[in-house]
């Protein structure tokens, strides 16, 4: 081969397979080729029976050239040649002129057909590469969805189980304010009765409908709260620990009270403003001091005590709560934050609570939940960043 068409040859292989998209490769292959070998026509068609060309370059002769040959051959026309090189699915057409040196060509177009095949099946393994990757994606989305869905499904099965509970919380909360509601009415009632031919005491009365009015507003405050709970969190809010955990203990504490549960509070976390799902860590406190009031009923530990010992070091926020109602057997420590797992079947205990706990801690508000054995109970323990709100994380 003469030296020109070594260089022309070795600039055609350079073009070959420098992208691994299909239209763009053979755009710099038609390029190439069309100027380096001096040709009057350059395309390439994306299939066999095709007459319209994916890529051209130069000016198409009119003629009907019908491509049914897998070998690269060449046509002698009246004022010009076409060289037609077959590839596996598709196929390339030149055309020259009578001047060209078209033996040299054609020798060098038909030598490239299996380096230019190699190119064509990698940018088609590229192409069905990156279709299964995005069909991966769609199915990781879906499925992330899914559960996702199916958190929230679990997230709303647990406020419901605990619905109950709540209601039970109400009435210990209700009982003393509506006692006391009934004996200061039926004091008036008497007062009324006695005093007949006497005028009433108007600062007595006074004085106990504003008792009654104190414990109205103490019944109004009470569903208040409990309303605000289930209350779906869908925002982050800015609020201090001591709020969530003052809270959390206000809801529990008549149950605790009439269970002579003490509770003691070590708050290392006094004026620490958290971005966070409010409802959603309450709801987490909640399970695991409720848990805690139930592990009492089947001990017989006299001096009952929770401890949540609140703590901050750097940019991160750890609540402690201990009891002293023996701890959890070792044989299913490692389960209690599986789902529909529960010690309390005979209760109706649904297995969510411990479940939901580790999602809300892990998934809502990025941090960690662990349950272990001290010295007279069970521990559970809440590691998570003190995000503010110009710190988002992404979740």
């Amino acid at each position: 081969m003469k030296k020109e068409y070594l260089s022309i040859s070795y600039e055609c292989l350079s073009s070959i397979g420098n992208s691994f998209e299909l239209e763009s490769m053979m755009s710099e292959v038609v390029i190439t080729f069309y100027q380096k070998t001096k040709a009057s026509f350059v395309a390439f068609y994306e299939a066999r029976d095709l007459s319209v060309p994916m890529i051209q370059a130069g000016k198409d002769a009119a003629f009907t050239l019908k491509q049914d040959s897998d070998k690269c051959y060449m046509k002698e026309m009246e004022d010009f040649f076409v060289i037609i090189l077959p590839l596996r699915s598709s196929y390339m057409k030149f055309i020259y002129s009578k001047e060209s040196d078209i033996s040299y060509i054609f020798e060098m177009i038909c030598g490239f057909s299996r380096k230019i095949n190699f190119a064509l099946s990698a940018c088609a393994g590229v192409k069905e590469l990156e279709e299964f990757n995005d069909e991966l994606e769609e199915r990781v989305r879906e499925g992330v969805n899914k559960i996702r869905e199916h958190e929230n499904m679990l997230l709303v099965q647990s406020k419901s189980a605990i619905m109950g509970e709540m209601l039970e919380m109400i009435a210990h909360q209700w009982r003393q304010p509506i006692t006391s509601i009934g004996m200061i009415s039926n004091n008036m009632l008497f007062s009324i009765v006695i005093s007949e031919d006497e005028p009433l005491d108007k600062p007595q009365f006074q004085s106990e409908l504003e008792d009654i009015n104190k414990q109205i507003k103490y019944l109004s405050h009470t569903i208040d709260d409990f309303r605000n709970f289930f209350k779906e969190s869908k925002t982050r809010q800015e609020i201090y620990m001591d709020d969530i955990v003052i809270k959390s203990i206000s809801l529990l504490s008549k149950q605790f009270e009439q269970n002579s549960i003490a509770i003691e509070v070590k708050n290392g976390c006094q004026n620490t403003l958290l971005y966070t799902y409010k409802n959603e860590l309450t709801q987490v406190l909640l399970n695991i001091l409720h848990n805690s009031k139930d592990a009492f009923e089947s001990c017989r530990q006299e001096n009952k005590k929770i401890a949540i010992d609140c703590s901050k070091k750097d940019d991160e926020i750890t609540i402690e709560i201990n009891d002293n109602a023996g701890g959890i057997e070792e044989s299913i420590l490692q389960k209690i934050f599986e789902p529909y797992f529960s010690t309390k079947k005979e209760k109706n205990g649904t297995g969510l609570g411990l479940y939901m706990s580790r999602i809300i801690v892990t998934k809502h508000l990025q941090g960690e939940i662990e349950a272990k054995n001290s010295k007279d109970g069970a521990s559970f323990i809440i590691r998570m960043p003190i995000l503010k709100k110009s710190e988002e994380l992404f979740e």
